[in-house]
């Protein structure tokens, strides 16, 4: 479960740019290509399917938590605030932090101190991802004598929501509608199914009233308490 939370946060975070498609909503499917035996054995604990949300300066990404609940992510570009929504076993928290904020999170969750240096090779190979024109892309993640080449695919029709914040991918100047996530030995393969554009509430990018409040340290309490089968806090 550790691993679960590391990555749902370390996601992307969701940005904006200017482009003639503002608004609507985009259908992911995640895979586990080379998860151990014992993740294999617990993989239905892990989310397989994800949507993002998209309204002008506003984003919002939302993934289940196999049968346990589901974790939202909402990103306001003008404000650099995000407020990630958990409704996990029908209990409800709210966490809102600044971009320095989610920074230091991610540090916690993985401290990992190396230095990287990151570079982009464009290759002249297309395909078509959910109707949208896609070009191939591998980033190089160098740490010393150690290079990590992780292949993806961007798309030009779709703002660059999931690349501009991400020193993964923030050298690519588009959407990436097939990308790898890799962290601690795991590998998570999100890849767009549909995009869809449609109006968007916006009541989506919102806190719900049904939602608490609370800092990091309560949250992380909190959720020790829920993973830990107590209902009595």
């Amino acid at each position: 479960m550790k691993k679960l939370w590391l990555l749902l946060f370390l996601l992307p975070t969701l940005g904006m740019a200017q482009t003639t498609l503002t608004e609507g909503k985009i259908f992911y499917d995640i895979s586990y290509p080379n998860l151990s035996p014992v993740m294999r054995r617990n993989e239905h604990m892990l989310p397989h399917d994800a949507s993002l949300y998209f309204k002008n300066n506003l984003t919002r990404l939302e993934m289940g938590i196999g049968g346990m609940g589901k974790n939202s992510t909402i990103y306001n570009r003008e404000t650099k605030v995000t407020t990630i929504l958990l409704n996990i076993k029908g209990r409800k928290f709210a966490l809102v932090q600044t971009d320095s904020q989610m920074t230091e999170v991610k540090k916690q969750m993985n401290p990992d101190t190396t230095t990287y240096k990151f570079s982009v090779l464009l290759k002249d190979e297309y395909k078509t991802i959910a109707e949208r024109k896609c070009r191939k892309a591998l980033v190089y993640k160098v740490a010393g004598k150690d290079t990590l080449i992780n292949e993806c695919w961007f798309t030009n029709e779709l703002p660059p929501y999931n690349t501009e914040n991400d020193p993964n991918f923030k050298l690519i100047d588009g959407f990436l509608m097939q990308y790898t996530i890799q962290e601690n030995g795991m590998t998570m393969v999100m890849k767009v199914k549909m995009v869809l554009p449609v109006p968007i509430e916006n009541s989506l990018f919102e806190i719900p009233s049904t939602y608490q409040k609370v800092n990091e340290e309560e949250l992380n309490r909190l959720l020790m308490v829920i993973q830990g089968g107590d209902s009595g806090y």
